[in-house]
């Protein structure tokens, strides 16, 4: 048994994570499978996916998946929809999977990929993005399913690179953006003040960690017992966990504001204004240029977004 899934939860959805992470609210859907009409939901925002390339899940999920289906070759090639309806099935596991004409996806790897019991609305929106591409196959429109699968394939099947990956980010605490902050000017330094300081007094008191800001090109490092305690806290995160927290790091090249808002201290909103602290200030004094800053903004914004949305579950 399908059922229509209605425009208004996606949509509900997709706003409310841009806007509060910390408020995020399930709805609930039925258990069985979900049919989702193409006429019933929007594009996403342009998003870049940071770890695996859509193109390469797409190319790759095609073989693996659908090795029956002869137009999935043309689409390998031409990067042209092959599908025609996208649903989300359960499996045996009571675990959630989107499939195309019936068929469940799989990372690049050819691992299932699944999504935990617990989260209805993430598998929902992975379906909105295989929904959402209409005739050419969008490199950037899949944002939440390269997360799902770099949790899988890059850290849940496999523990070698999980922790290469977790001794990469702990380096983005050294040089963390937030912890280098400039004395002048004075705009520059209110915002810092405004933006930045609470995401390190957070971390100072929720971690009981020291933690050194630097006012010069040249800083000190950070207190190795600090970086001991911050690395234990990641290398606790589950495997999806982790993959959000990767991207925000990587995107806002602050290890502190990935702890922020995967942690839920942070709103979405919140964190990419701490993000682009340094381009606000600057547009203050020279104005935003036209398709440029907005873009900018809303790029990151939507990265961001995308890491709300697969850090929800059905309590929260």
């Amino acid at each position: 048994m399908r059922f229509l899934v209605n425009y208004s939860i996606i949509k509900s959805h997709l706003s409310v994570h841009f806007n509060n992470f910390r408020h995020i609210s399930t709805t609930a859907v039925p258990k069985n499978s979900l049919l989702l009409n193409s006429s019933s939901l929007t594009s996403h925002t342009k998003i870049s996916a940071i770890n695996d390339s859509p193109i390469k899940f797409q190319k790759r999920c095609s073989t693996t998946a659908f090795d029956d289906q002869p137009q999935t070759k043309k689409a390998e090639k031409i990067l042209k929809r092959f599908w025609k309806e996208v649903s989300v099935i359960t499996n045996k596991d009571n675990e959630y999977q989107v499939a195309l004409d019936k068929r469940p996806l799989k990372t690049p790897n050819g691992s299932p990929l699944v999504i935990s019991s617990s989260q209805k609305s993430l598998a929902i929106l992975i379906a909105g993005e295989w929904e959402s591409q209409k005739t050419l196959l969008k490199q950037h429109s899949l944002p939440l399913t390269s997360l799902v699968a770099r949790s899988i394939d890059g850290f849940e099947k496999n523990p070698t690179e999980k922790q290469d990956a977790i001794a990469r980010l702990i380096k983005y605490f050294d040089t963390d953006t937030i912890c280098y902050q400039e004395t002048y000017p004075e705009r520059l330094v209110k915002l810092q003040r405004q933006y930045w300081d609470p995401i390190v007094n957070w971390a100072r008191d929720y971690y009981k960690v020291k933690i050194k800001i630097n006012n010069g090109i040249i800083g000190e490092k950070q207190h190795p017992e600090t970086r001991e305690k911050l690395q234990a806290v990641i290398e606790n995160f589950d495997c999806l966990k982790l993959s959000a927290f990767e991207r925000t790091t990587m995107l806002s090249s602050s290890f502190l504001i990935g702890l922020g808002l995967v942690e839920r201290k942070l709103t979405v909103e919140e964190a990419a204004k701490a993000t682009r602290v340094e381009t606000i200030s600057q547009t203050m004094k020279w104005g935003e240029i036209a398709d440029v800053h907005a873009v900018d903004n809303e790029y990151i914004r939507s990265q961001l977004g995308s890491v709300a949305c697969v850090l929800m579950n059905n309590n929260n």
